[in-house]
């Protein structure tokens, strides 16, 4: 009886355990979402990078577009800007993501 108690005591606390630390343990933050638009970039991030900076830079090194994360999805509308190749930029702390966008 005490054998059966302590391994549901174990179960329990293994379930448990493994269940908190994988939702803390996301390697990727920033999830990017396909849309049927070409001038759009848009993307979603996790609770813990909300007040994360995001900048948008031309492929000459020009600042675009910078901007404070305030809600979990962002939409970047590329309609107003010239042709070329973009990065998009996320950063939070020492954490950074950066992403390409193409436009034509």
């Amino acid at each position: 009886m005490k054998l059966t108690l302590a391994i549901a005591m174990s179960l329990s606390l293994f379930t448990t355990s493994v269940g908190v630390f994988a939702s803390n343990s996301d390697p990727d933050p920033v999830h990017v979402t396909v849309t049927k638009q070409k001038n759009l970039f848009v993307f979603n991030i996790n609770k813990s990078w909300r007040g994360a900076k995001v900048e948008v830079i031309s492929a000459s090194g020009n600042q675009v577009s910078q901007e404070k994360l305030f809600r979990r999805k962002m939409v970047i509308n590329f309609r107003k800007v010239k042709a070329g190749s973009y990065t998009i930029r996320v950063s939070k702390g020492t954490k950074s993501k950066e992403f390409q966008f193409v436009k034509e």
